[in-house]
């Protein structure tokens, strides 16, 4: 793997990192991720500046509730007040609960939802400003996990089930927003698309026997030039881009 690719999945690893504990990466955490890659004080401060983008926080959460518009607000103030009368569940808790219902134990489905209703809204939140109202995105987090729970394999690992039950909510959410806004790539993470604007640049680069301009990229891509962009600056540029 080249070095710009190797950025790029590092990156998306350390999104994911971030999302799932409660939005925050240490600074630490950036250097170890990227250790093999030599990065200076001013590439450390764009890893920052695009992990705050992906809504990320760097050695303290991000305040995913500053984001929030108006009528967002209201809902989830009028949900999370009906949500009141569920107890959060520790992840102990929440493992205890799996670890029952996946036994045998039935009964424990309706419990082992209401475990999860909170982690849908906390996901809710992380899609926020980008084309769906949170009321939508709640809905179809909590249909998916009613779902899903239906559908557990019961002989996986506590912890394996309760990541795959995390990550399916995440998934019907990205799906949503794909659906709502109609456009191809909405659902697809940072690095997938990252890694097909490099991709695109090679294959246009040898159709026209030549660099491409950002623009042409554009074209032949459907990219935002701020996203291409975006690429050349977190991956140190891309030889066959013109910039101009």
């Amino acid at each position: 793997m080249d070095e710009k690719k190797q950025f790029i999945a590092q990156m998306d690893k350390l999104i994911k990192k971030g999302r799932e504990n409660n939005n925050c990466v240490s600074k630490a955490e950036v250097d170890e991720y990227f250790k093999d890659i030599d990065l200076n004080e001013e590439k450390k401060q764009l890893i920052y500046n695009f992990l705050y983008d992906a809504k990320i926080g760097v050695d303290e959460p991000f305040d995913l509730d500053e984001i929030l518009g108006e009528e967002d607000t209201d809902f989830l103030q009028m949900y999370i007040d009906e949500l009141e009368s569920i107890k959060k569940s520790t992840q102990k808790e929440k493992y205890e609960i799996l670890k029952g219902f996946v036994s045998g134990d039935s009964s424990l489905k309706d419990r082992l939802i209401e475990s999860y209703l909170w982690d849908v809204v906390e996901t809710a939140k992380l899609y926020t400003g980008s084309g769906v109202t949170i009321e939508d995105l709640i809905g179809e987090g909590n249909v998916a996990l009613a779902v899903i729970v239906d559908s557990l394999d019961f002989q996986t690992d506590v912890k394996e089930l309760d990541r795959f039950i995390s990550d399916c909510i995440m998934s019907a959410m990205e799906e949503l927003l794909y659906e709502d806004n109609n456009e191809i790539g909405k659902s697809n993470t940072w690095a997938e698309n990252a890694n097909e604007v490099l991709d695109k640049a090679k294959e246009l680069a040898q159709t026209l026997g030549r660099n491409v301009s950002i623009k042409e990229l554009c074209s032949f891509g459907d990219f935002e030039e701020e996203f291409i962009r975006e690429v050349l600056t977190i991956t140190g540029g891309i030889e066959i881009i013109d910039e101009n």
